[in-house]
Formats: structure tokens, C-alpha cells, sequence
């Protein structure tokens, strides 16, 4: 009895280790990482254009933002009011938010009362970092963290009660209903493709709870309302229809259905492949272990929720890489849920082998992701203080220079800064955050970085004659 104790101490220890390594590495990165792009846009009432001064001011502005542009109410409140709080608020927040949702993704492939498995843990945060397209802009942006990082988390926390029925039914309690309700409403109302993915699993756990035990509890029923109420509060709100009437596509609804699904495709093709063959192998030697049906059904019911999160995404007219987020921690679950179900004990040392070798690869993206970050962190911060500077001098009309980070794991990667044309919404929006008139980038620059180039114009280095 020692021995085993002594394992899952040991387990105990290396899980929790892990979680606030994974923590400290986040909270550092949101630290620094300014604000980008949308962020300025923000700060400001869509409904007046004045500055973001207090709850009132958010709720009237996504009151507006939602009968004219989107339907994201919630998302997009959070984001406004995090605007006008302290960065360190929000670094705090996104940090636990980050951990939080591998710890929901871990117990949703796990379930209850289990040993501490920090396998699976390890293979949840790599997930999330190795195969994301675009990470800084879902994970440390602080407008792209709201509507993909929370998004997912409160999509998967609403989607955990019903994976967890499929490992052990879950004992009544009253407020379970309740909970499960406004759960599934907080979750329906993310992220059109994400809470897409959440309604097909609460769909298949309840039919499978129905095929199998001929009743449902409660929290079941309330939480997929829950779930549909929120989703059609989303779908429904005026804003969406008001943009798609704006930009009208001019092709045959055949076609465009057929090139939406075939970019869905391409998106799993091109991201998605490590996730869709890994759950390929981990499913066919979970399938060859003959286990209880419901183990079998808990990863493909997850698989289906990615699936369904990825091509709900044909009913929009764009797919950006971002929107990938809940797609791929709804496929990690899938995975995670299959290797928590293998009998690992005649497979250690090849999952040893390829947990050890990931995150050594995973250590490399880790050094360069980090001198990205505070690179750009620095040259922001460079920036901004000139630009107070010359506020203080009481300029108006500024020509300063954008800058273009150079890996995934950036904030800034992807996303517009300053640019020539002082008409251009961000240049537009970075004024009016800076108090100036106009605001406009006359040249790009860069930072060195060994072995990488990008279109931008590198300042500050010797010429070559």
C-alpha cells in the first residue's frame, strides 16, 4: 500500500506543480502583452464615442453594439469593462481563466474522484499551445481572449455536468437545475461556433442518458433550454442581420454554401490534422481495450461537439484562424478523454516518449515565443511613451511607425497596428485613445529575430554597403 500511496502523492504533486507552471508562464505573458488592435476600439461607448467610464457606460454600448453589430452581449461586456479596470486585472483573470479551462477540459476526459493523472494534464497544455494557429490572439489579445479563451471556458463548463453524467451519474441536487440553467445560457450566448459545439454534446449526452436509462435528470433538460435560450439570444440579435444585409454576397447560395464548408475543411486540414489523427490512434486502441460502452461513447460525443463547432462556422461568411479556439479544446477534450480511458499501463514508455519529446519541442516554442512577446512588449512600450511625450507638447497630428511581430504565440501576430492612412479605423482609433487628431505610421519596424523575416522594413541596424 506504500508504494502506490506514495505514487499518487507524487501524481498529487507533479499535477498541481504543473498547473501553476502553466500559470506563471501565462501570467507572465499577459503581463506583457499591451494593448492591440480592437483593445483601443474598446475603451470607447459604441453608443456615444466617448470614453468607457463605468458599468453604466458598458451596458448602454453593448445595449447599442448588440442591435447593430454582434451578438455577443455578454462577451463583449466583459471586454468593455476590462478596458477601463487595471491591466493587472485582466492579466490576473486571463491567467486563471487559461488554467481553469484545461482543468475543465481535464475532468471532462477524466471525471470524478480520480488519481491524479499529470500525463494528461501535460497533454491538454500542449495541446493548447502546439496547435493553436494563432495563440497570442486567443489567449493574451485581450478582446480575442473574451470571445475565444472565456468563450471556451464557459462553453466547457456548461458542456462538464453532462460529460460527467456519462462517467457517473451526478447526484441530485436542487440546485443543480438552476445552476446548469444559467450555465447553459452564459454558454449558448459565447461564440456562434463554439456554443454550437456545446449544444450537439448536451444534445448527445442527453440522448444517450434517455437511450440508456429511459429518464434524464432535471439539470439536463434546464441546462440544454438554458443552452438554446442563450444560442438564439446570439444568433437572433438585430446586429447580425443588420451587417449581413450590408455586405450582401452576390453568388448562388450553392456555391456558397460549398466554399464555406470546403474552408471549414481546410481549416481541420491545415490546424487540425496532429488532433484528428492522435484521437484516431488513442480511439482505435481505446476501441481494441473493449471498455464499458459509455467510455467509448464520452470521446466520440466530444469529437462530435468539435466537429459541430468546426462546420458551424459554413453558416458564416468569414472563418477567421481564430475561430479555430473552441474547435481544437473541444477535439484536446476528445483526445484527452480517449487516453484517459486507455489501460496505459502496456504503453508508458511509448506515451513517456512522446510526452517527453512534445515538451521539449514545446520548451524550444517556449524560448521563442517568450523574447517575441517582451520584444514587442518593449518597443510598445517605447512607443506609447513617445507618444505621451508629444502629447505633452501639445501635438496633434502625429507620424510615428507600426511594429510586426514574428511568431504565433504573440499578441500582436496577425492583427493591424498604426498604419499610412490616418482614415483607417485603428489609425482612427489609436488617436482617439491618445488624445490626438490624427495618428499615422510612416514605416514598420521590427526587432531582431535569428532565422525569421516579415514584409516589414527592419530599423535601427547598420546598412549593408
Amino acid at each position: 500500500m506504500k508504494p502506490i500511496e506514495s505514487n499518487a502523492r507524487l501524481n498529487r504533486r507533479l499535477f498541481w506543480l504543473l498547473a501553476a507552471a502553466a500559470a506563471a508562464v501565462m501570467l507572465l505573458f499577459n503581463c506583457l502583452t499591451p494593448f492591440v488592435a480592437d483593445d483601443f476600439t474598446f475603451a470607447f461607448s459604441y453608443r456615444t464615442g466617448e470614453r468607457l467610464t463605468g458599468l453604466w457606460d458598458v451596458l448602454q454600448s453593448q445595449t447599442y453594439h448588440y442591435m447593430t453589430w454582434s451578438g455577443r452581449f455578454l462577451i463583449k461586456s466583459l471586454d468593455q469593462w476590462f478596458t477601463i479596470q487595471p491591466k493587472l486585472l485582466f492579466n490576473v483573470c486571463n491567467t486563471l481563466i487559461y488554467v481553469g479551462l484545461a482543468l475543465v477540459v481535464y475532468l471532462a476526459a477524466k471525471g470524478r474522484r480520480a488519481p491524479a493523472d499529470p500525463q494528461l494534464l501535460l497533454f491538454i497544455f500542449l495541446s493548447f499551445w502546439m496547435v493553436s494557429p494563432v495563440f497570442g490572439q486567443t489567449n493574451l489579445w485581450m478582446c480575442g481572449s473574451f470571445n475565444y479563451l472565456w468563450a471556451s471556458f464557459f462553453c466547457l463548463a456548461a458542456a462538464l455536468p453532462f460529460a460527467l453524467q456519462l462517467h457517473r451519474p451526478l447526484q441530485p441536487r436542487r440546485w443543480l437545475a438552476p445552476a446548469c440553467f444559467l450555465a447553459g445560457l452564459v454558454g449558448g450566448w459565447s461564440s456562434e461556433n463554439t456554443s454550437a459545439g456545446l449544444l450537439v454534446l448536451m444534445v448527445l449526452a442527453l440522448c444517450w442518458q434517455l437511450f440508456r436509462e429511459k429518464k434524464a435528470p432535471l439539470w439536463m433538460f434546464t441546462g440544454l433550454v438554458g443552452g438554446l435560450l442563450g444560442f438564439a439570444l446570439l444568433i437572433l440579435a438585430p446586429g447580425n442581420y443588420q451587417r449581413q444585409d450590408a455586405a450582401p454576397d452576390p453568388r448562388g447560395p450553392v456555391t456558397i454554401l460549398a466554399t464555406r464548408f470546403l474552408t471549414a475543411l481546410n481549416m481541420l486540414w491545415d490546424y487540425g490534422l496532429p488532433l484528428l489523427l492522435i484521437f484516431a490512434v488513442l480511439f482505435w486502441l481505446l476501441w481494441l481495450q473493449k471498455p464499458a460502452p459509455q467510455v467509448l461513447f464520452l470521446p466520440l460525443a466530444l469529437f462530435a461537439a468539435g466537429l459541430g463547432a468546426n462546420f458551424a462556422m459554413v453558416l458564416s461568411p468569414v472563418y477567421y484562424e481564430r475561430s479555430t479556439h473552441g474547435v481544437f479544446v473541444f477535439l484536446t477534450a476528445a483526445c484527452a478523454a480517449a487516453l484517459a480511458g486507455l489501460d496505459r499501463s502496456r504503453l508508458r514508455s511509448v506515451l513517456g516518449g512522446a510526452a517527453a519529446a512534445l515538451a521539449l519541442v514545446a520548451c524550444f516554442q517556449l524560448l521563442w515565443a517568450g523574447y517575441d512577446i517582451a520584444s514587442f512588449w518593449m518597443m510598445h512600450r517605447t512607443r506609447e511613451t513617445e507618444l505621451l511625450s508629444l502629447k505633452a507638447q501639445g501635438q496633434t497630428q502625429v507620424v510615428s511607425y507600426s511594429i510586426e511581430p514574428y511568431t504565433r504565440w504573440c499578441a500582436g501576430y496577425g492583427l493591424p497596428d498604426l498604419r499610412t492612412d490616418p482614415e483607417d479605423w485603428i489609425c482612427a482609433d489609436m488617436a482617439r485613445y491618445y488624445g490626438f487628431e490624427s495618428l499615422v505610421a510612416d514605416e514598420a519596424r521590427t526587432y531582431p529575430f535569428p532565422g525569421r523575416t516579415n514584409n516589414a522594413l527592419e530599423t535601427g541596424l547598420p546598412e549593408e554597403s
